[in-house]
């Protein structure tokens, strides 16, 4: 087991390298940069091209692209990720409020999903072609077609008009005030938690149809083991597989991809600096932001191993 968590965890540095590779070439075919969206662009005026150079000059972009590379390789090293070129102010202090922002609102809209999923998969999966599993099925499909951001906008309607009361627009974080901080955050992570348990809440289904269907269920039923027993010991953990990937996946998703939901719950999360970054064509910190959630990818890929290997013992000895 030690030796499988090893082999996946090395696996990770070869991975991010090459993430930031491509990062680091990507941004810099794209035509212009930050000095070009600071400078010129959207004034339609003439700009001297030594002033141009002067500040190319001050963040470093005259130098030759493999210089720029290994310095802020060598800065990672550090855990330093520079400063960013639109603001001038370190990119650690850019990112870690948002990050815990949207580090919260993705794990308590993955409770979400996972609470609502994993009950509704299995009793549909039990209670196929039955009223049961027509509601799980409405219920999901109903998620899949809902846009988060168009929930959340009829929860703050609903809320101001039934009840006269919105919920707080200020980002409070949790170890300040813990109560204003979840009537904050609770209702965009129940609209984002609803919508993704429509896709774990379908997959566990199929996950358990499938694994209820196979010999080794039917003998111990036959053995008249308890059903309960059944279903946790044997029919679930096999049926997990697939539905933990979703779930991880997901997670990772939504750190950096809530943009419009953030933007519907007056959040200043990780996706609304991610499009600031790439407009401003801040290279720092979008490089900064693509290696975070890239990282977060990794890690959730490298749980997900490990777990794979706790719930299929087959699985750490291929």
């Amino acid at each position: 087991m030690w030796k499988y968590i090893l082999k996946r965890f090395l696996l990770m540095f070869p991975t991010l390298l090459g993430v930031a590779i491509l990062t680091f070439i990507l941004l810099r075919i794209v035509p212009g940069d930050v000095v070009e969206a600071r400078y010129a662009a959207g004034q339609g005026q003439f700009l001297d091209q030594k002033v141009m150079a002067m500040e190319r000059a001050k963040l470093g972009l005259d130098q030759p692209l493999w210089k720029q590379f290994v310095d802020w390789m060598w800065g990672l090293v550090r855990l330093d990720l520079g400063l960013s070129m639109w603001t001038g102010a370190p990119i650690t202090e850019e990112i870690k409020l948002r990050f815990a922002l949207s580090l919260q609102v993705a794990v308590m809209a993955s409770i979400v999903a996972t609470l609502l999923a994993i009950p509704l998969g299995i009793a549909a999966a039990l209670k196929q072609d039955t009223w049961v599993d027509y509601v799980v099925r409405v219920f999901s499909i109903a998620g899949l077609a809902t846009p988060s951001f168009w929930l959340g906008i009829l929860m703050i309607l609903g809320f101001l008009i039934i009840f006269r009361w919105l919920p707080p627009m200020v980002y409070t974080p949790f170890w300040v005030d813990p109560w204003q901080n979840l009537a904050q955050l609770v209702w965009p992570a129940l609209a984002v938690g609803y919508r993704y348990s429509a896709v774990a809440t379908r997959m566990t289904r199929s996950a358990m149809l499938e694994v209820l269907r196979e010999d080794y269920i039917r003998t111990a039923r036959a053995k008249g083991l308890w059903l309960k027993l059944i279903l946790v010991r044997h029919a679930l953990k096999n049926a997990m597989l697939p539905v933990v990937t979703v779930i991880g996946l997901e997670f990772a998703f939504l750190l950096g991809g809530l943009v419009v939901t953030e933007q519907v719950f007056n959040l200043n999360g990780l996706g609304l600096l991610f499009v600031e970054a790439i407009a401003r064509r801040d290279y720092t910190l979008t490089q900064a932001l693509v290696l975070l959630i890239a990282s977060a990818f990794i890690v959730v890929n490298f749980l997900m191993d490990v777990m794979y290997a706790w719930l299929d013992p087959r699985i750490r000895f291929r």
